[in-house]
């Protein structure tokens, strides 16, 4: 599986290609700031999902990204994985939390 990346004015997407290029199977969009990034969203096929894809695209954004933190909202249910990925939670706001990963 390939990812792909552009940029257009500081958002940056992420899209990862099946292997024969032909559907996009997860997708990662970050907007980066000053002093951070802020991954708006990280989405897996359901059909993809449990194979790595999700960390691929995560990955690859903490690469990009590594001079820099990276900080998001994500519901509950999610957090475990973003743990395993260097990310820590500072806050709550209704039903998300704040995470952040330091640069």
């Amino acid at each position: 599986m390939q990812i792909e990346h552009s940029k257009n004015n500081g958002a940056h997407r992420y899209e990862c290609w099946d292997d024969y290029g032909c559907s996009i199977v997860g997708s990662a969009v970050v907007i980066e700031q000053e002093d951070h990034v802020y991954l708006k969203d990280i989405n897996v096929s359901s059909y993809y999902r449990g194979r790595g894809i999700g960390t691929r695209l995560l990955n690859r954004v903490i690469v990009d990204f590594k001079k820099k933190p990276i900080m998001a909202d994500v519901f509950e249910a999610r957090l475990p994985w973003y743990r395993r990925h260097g990310f820590k939670s500072v806050g709550r706001t209704d039903n998300l939390i704040k995470i952040i990963r330091p640069s």
